[in-house]
């Protein structure tokens, strides 16, 4: 998996990340498992962090569901205009790890199991933060559909939302579709599943806190 970026033009490193994907495996993924391995590959070597910038949701926007891609606009929209309203105040959708249960983002990623039901594809993600002990190992679940009139060179698949599997105390839970919903609309009645079970985790210290 790529490193975070530590230095150097932020487009040169959106540059050389799409080029290290490319030199590594198929540009358009031809299956969930690509899709899934390329979009984690591009998140943790663009270092996002909160909402994805226009530049980092440009180079993502193929791998995300076009409903995805709209709250995401929306976030960092909220995210910028909070900003220039109160510049003095931490604006939301700026901090932590969106796309993974833990505040702190990931180490490492893996893929550890695939189903399918009807035209949805559900991809297990075991997760690793060992930047200080104890390490942490959780699971997290991609909900992967079919893209709609996709062209032999453009990705198949396209993520739809991300099931949270935190069970520790402060770790995101819910959905990120339902997650950005309630934050983008307080006063919806947004529908939030439970949590993952412990049993969903990968090892300990899963299903305890991280802190």
């Amino acid at each position: 998996m790529a490193p975070r970026p530590l230095r150097g033009s932020y487009q040169g490193v959106v540059m050389l990340v799409l080029g290290i994907t490319a030199g590594c495996r198929p540009w358009a993924p031809s299956s969930p498992p690509e899709t899934a391995a390329q979009f984690y590959t591009l998140i943790d070597g663009l270092g996002v962090r909160g909402v994805p910038d226009s530049l980092a949701l440009d180079a993502v926007r193929p791998y995300l569901d076009s409903t995805l891609v709209r709250l995401l606009t929306e976030a960092r929209h909220e995210r910028d205009n909070a900003s220039r309203r109160a510049p003095d105040e931490k604006p939301p959708f700026v901090e932590g790890d969106m796309f993974g249960s833990l505040f702190e983002g990931n180490t490492s990623f893996a893929i550890r199991r695939l189903t399918t039901r009807g035209d949805s594809s559900f991809a297990v993600i075991a997760f690793t933060n060992a930047m200080q002990p104890p390490t942490v190992k959780w699971t997290d679940t991609l909900v992967i559909l079919s893209r709609p009139n996709a062209t032999p060179k453009s990705p198949q698949f396209v993520i739809a939302d991300l099931r949270y599997g935190a069970v520790w105390d402060f770790g995101n839970r819910g959905t990120l579709l339902g997650n950005l919903r309630a934050a983008l609309s307080p006063d919806s009645a947004a529908v939030v599943p439970p949590p993952v079970t412990p049993a969903a985790c990968a090892t300990p210290p899963c299903g305890t806190s991280p802190h």
